[in-house]
Order: structure tokens, then sequence, then C-alpha cells
């Protein structure tokens, strides 16, 4: 390979590179769609378990995971992901009468979904 040839292979692994770099933070410029009424959901659903009300924690649970479901068909993102896959599981939980196990979970979703919120709120998204 000619010096020329080697500096088009460094050049291209380089910027290559930066470029996987420059996504590491996987957050898009705007805020997913519903990410506070997804907050708002969730934190409702945990208050209701903390205070063992099965059907208002099912309730706020199902209308959070149908937000974060929306949310991320409309604009893919992980915390939506993640958000659903744990509001399943605690929706699951509550229909077998499990509402104690429910709040960690929902502690989970809060906190991350809360996250979320704070960086769109400091980026002044929200």
């Amino acid at each position: 390979m000619n010096n020329y040839g080697l500096r088009r292979v460094l050049l291209a692994s380089f910027l290559g590179l930066a470029a996987g770099v420059s996504f590491a933070g996987g957050r898009y410029a705007d805020p997913p769609p519903n990410l506070v009424e997804v907050l708002n959901a969730s934190k409702a659903a945990l208050e209701a378990a903390k205070q063992s009300n099965k059907d208002l924690c099912l309730e706020n649970a199902k209308k959070a995971r149908k937000l974060a479901i929306d949310s991320y068909k409309e604009k893919s993102t992980m915390p939506m992901q993640m958000s659903s896959s744990r509001l399943k599981s605690v929706i699951g939980s509550l229909e077998a009468g499990q509402v104690a196990e429910t709040v960690t979970p929902l502690e989970e979703v809060v906190k991350e979904v809360g996250d979320e919120v704070e960086y769109y709120k400091k980026e002044g998204k929200l």
C-alpha cells in the first residue's frame, strides 16, 4: 500500500471513530413525545402502589405504558423502550395481585424517565 492509500485508510478510520463517539449519548435533539406524560402517569402509579391501591396503580401503569409505546413508535428511544418493558411487567404483577412487587420497577421507571425530563429541561427543550 502506498503512502496515499495508507493516509486515506487512516483518515476513514478516524472519521468512523469520531462519528461513532458523537452518537454515543443516544439522545435526540428534541425530547421524545409523551415524555412528561409518561413520567406523570408513572409517578401516579408509583404513589398508588405505595398505598396498595391496585386498581389505581393498574390504571396509571396501563396509561403510562400506552404513552410510552406510542412515543416509541413515533421516535424510538431507549428510555421509552425500557419503560414500556418495565411497565409491562408491572401490569402483569398487578393483574396477578402482587402490588408490593411493583414498587421497585416503578421507581426505576420514574427515575429513568425523570432523568430524561431533567436533561431536556436543562437543554431548554421542555
